[in-house]
Parts: structure tokens; sequence; C-alpha cells
């Protein structure tokens, strides 16, 4: 019981920890993934955003440039104002590379065209610095507006969609990211449930668990405690038994043993105080001698007997058995019908002393308790076991009472459990008492 519930509990246990360990887990996984998304999403917005924002000031910066060249009435500055315009414009390609490799495939096409705006903006330029200072002084104002500066506006234009669609992206991504934080709490909201249904159960099952023991150690205490109560009666039950059976045997030897001797001391005597002239009176002195020496051995020979019945060695059981039930109809005239079958010769000593004393106690009890007036005996000796039936006609046990377990009962069923046997009982009342006994056969004794 102990082992069950240990690994009961062992188990249920294990589980709410391993539960709440891989909750806790992937509760963790599930963050990480959730804060990683965010974090990347928030450097490509900011990435896009600042290449953006580089990508406008460069494009206002070529504007600068561009005006400066036309305001400058020399021509000798051309190289350098084509330099300044040619690194703004490497820039702005790599940055551009840059922006490819962060945004989505729904912003390709607005960056291609970004890509064609610019071209067309950097080819609007080049042929300014073919002009001399006079070209440049009756054309400039009008090249500007006409050409330089809508392509430029046109670049920052898509520049802008560029923004939006990145910014409109950023939303959707932080949409994403709340949903997938609803769901996470939604996971840690389930997890806790189960972690907690789950620890209600194992709790539950350890506070059924542990009332049962207590119970049931509550019950085996009681039924300790009603054992030792039965164990000092049933050792004072023994003791008066040994008194009694020592009374009796004493009584026996005192009444009939000491009287006999007595007499028997005093014939002596008297025989000895007798004159040689009166034969006749000696002889009839000597007979009443010898008869007393006789009931001596008779009443000795009965004791033994009683004690342990000589025939159980010499004759067997059956014999022991038939005698036991002829001396128990002489001492309480109650009519006992006995019926041997099977090999029972066979069997140990230690066997065949069990079934005489179970026979001898299952009278005993009749005599004293059944109010019988017939009782059948019945032993049966089979190969696999022994069979012991005692039935009697007697008062039985009231309806709803139990067999009182005296020390006559209490040692049947001692003797039957020393040799691997039990004992039943079956009664009605008015309808008498059947007692079964049934025994073994030892190893190597079998018929």
């Amino acid at each position: 019981m102990r082992r069950r519930s240990s690994r009961i509990l062992f188990v249920g246990f294990g589980s709410l920890v391993l539960l709440i360990g891989l909750s806790g887990l992937g509760a963790a996984r599930r963050a990480s993934k959730i804060n990683s998304e965010l974090a990347s999403i928030y450097s490509t917005y900011r990435e896009c955003t600042r290449i953006l924002q580089e990508i406008r000031a460069e494009l206002n910066l070529s504007g600068i440039y561009v005006r400066d060249y036309l305001l400058d009435p020399s021509d000798l500055t051309a190289e350098l104002h084509r330099r300044q315009l040619l690194e703004i414009r490497e820039h702005i390609e790599s940055e551009l590379a840059e922006l490819e490799k962060l945004i989505g495939p729904d912003q390709s096409g607005t960056l291609a065209e970004m890509k064609r705006e610019l071209d067309a903006y950097w080819q609007s330029w080049e042929p300014l610095f073919n002009w001399s200072p006079r070209q440049k002084l009756a054309l400039s104002s009008f090249f500007l507006r006409q050409r330089v500066l809508p392509r430029r506006d046109a670049v920052l234009a898509v520049a802008d969609g560029i923004r939006k669609i990145n910014e409109a992206n950023f939303q959707i991504h932080q949409q994403r990211l709340a949903l997938a934080q609803a769901n996470f709490r939604r996971y840690l909201w389930w997890m806790l449930g189960v972690a907690i249904t789950l620890g209600v159960v194992v709790a539950g099952i350890s506070i059924f668990r542990i009332n049962r023991l207590e119970q049931e150690s509550e019950q085996q205490q009681a039924r300790t405690e009603l054992a030792e109560r039965e164990l000092r009666r049933l050792s004072r039950e023994l003791v008066r038994a040994q008194e009694a059976e020592r009374r009796s045997i004493s009584r026996e030897l005192h009444d009939e043993v000491g009287q006999m001797l007595t007499a028997l001391r005093m014939e002596l005597s008297n025989l000895e105080d007798l004159p040689s002239s009166a034969p006749e009176v000696f002889r009839r002195r000597l007979a009443e001698a010898k008869q007393l020496v006789e009931q001596t051995l008779v009443c000795v020979r009965n004791l033994a007997i009683g004690l342990r019945p000589p025939m159980l060695d010499d004759l067997g059981l059956a014999p022991a058995l038939e005698w036991q039930g002829r001396e128990f109809s002489r001492r309480s005239g109650i009519q006992v019908d006995i019926l041997v079958e099977g090999e029972l010769d066979d069997l140990p000593d230690v066997y065949r002393t069990s079934v005489f004393r179970i026979v001898q106690e299952a009278l005993t009890n009749c005599a004293r308790h059944a109010n019988a007036s017939r009782v059948r005996i019945t032993v049966h000796g089979s190969p696999e076991a022994v069979f012991v039936g005692v039935q009697d006609d007697g008062q039985g046990l009231p309806a709803g009472g139990e067999m009182a377990r005296g020390l006559g009962l209490i040692g049947i069923e001692e003797r039957a459990r020393e040799l691997g046997g039990r004992m039943s009982i079956q009664s009605q009342s008015g309808r008498g008492t059947t007692l079964t006994v049934e025994i073994p056969r030892p190893k190597g004794a079998a018929v």
C-alpha cells in the first residue's frame, strides 16, 4: 500500500513539475522569439528610415551643388562639381543596395521605379557641365525649373512612397506582434490552467490517499488493540485452563490414587499384624490389596490416556478416534458417530496428533455449548489433503450471532494453520453447527 501510494504521488508530482518545466521552457522560447521579431522589426524600420532620410539629404545636397555650379560664372569648377555629384550618386546607390536587402518583395516595384527616376535625375544634369558661362547664365534658370527640379521631386516622391510603405509594413508587423503576444498570453493562461488543474488533481489524490492511509492506520491500530485485548483474555483463559487441568490432575491423584495407595498401605499393615494361624483371612486381605493395586493402575492409566492416548502411537489414528468417541459418549451421554475414510496411517506424527486434538477440542465444545444429542465425525484422507468434519444437531448459533472464540476454537484454528490448513464454521439457529478443517498433506505422504 505504501509503495503504491508513493508511486502514485511520485508520478503525480513528477508530472506536475515536468509540466511546469515544459510550460516555462515553452514560454521562454515564445517570449524570446517575440522579442527577437520585435527587435528585428524595429531595427529594419529604423534602418529603412535612416537610408531614406540620407537619400533625401543627398538629393538636396546634389541640388545645392548644381545650383552653386550654375551660379558660378567660371567654367573652371565644372570638374569639381561633377566629382561631388558623382560621389553623391555612388553613395545613394550603395544606400539603395542596402535598402533593397531590407524591404520586402511588395516594395521591390517601388524601389525599381525610384532607381529609374534617380537615373533620369542623374542624366538630367549631365549636359550642364558642357555649358559655357554664357549658356549657364542664359539657360540655368529654365533648365533647373524644367528638367532638374522635376526629376528630383519625382525621386523624393518615390522615396516618400517607400517611407509610407515602410511605415505601413511596420504597422502590419506591429499588429502581427500584438497577435503573437495575445496568443502568448492565452498560452500562458492555458498552461497555468492546466498546471492548476493537475495540481488540484494531484493534491486531491494525495489528500485522498493520506486520508485512506490514516483510516487504515486507525483501523489497523484498532485491530491491534483488539488483538492485544483478545490475547490478554486468551492468556488469562489459558492460565485458568492450565490451573484447572492441574487441579483436575491433582484431584485425581489425591482423591483416587492417593486414597487407593493409603488403603493399600493399610491393607499391607494389616497383613503384617495377622497371625500365621489365619491363612484364609490372609488370602482375603491379600486379594483386596491386589484389587487396590489394579484400581490404582487403572486410574494412573486413565490419567496417562487423558494426557495422550498410547493407542494413537500403537494402533493408529482411526482406533484412537473411535476410542475418543466411545469415551466421550460414556462421559457425556451424547451419541457419537465416527466415519474414517482413506489412508491416514502414513501421516507424520504431528499430523495425527493435530487431527486427534482437533476432534477432541470439537467434542469438548459440543459438550459445553451445543446442547446436542448426536455428533457425527468424518475424517477423510485424500491424496491432496486431510478433511475433518464435526457436525452436531444442537442449538446452533442465534440469527445474526457470532461464534464465541474461546481457547477451544482458537486452538483448533491454530493447529490447522500451523500445518498450512484452514478452519470454517457453518451454523444456523436451531439446526446445529458444522465445523470443517482442511489440512494439506505433507510432501511425500500422498496416497
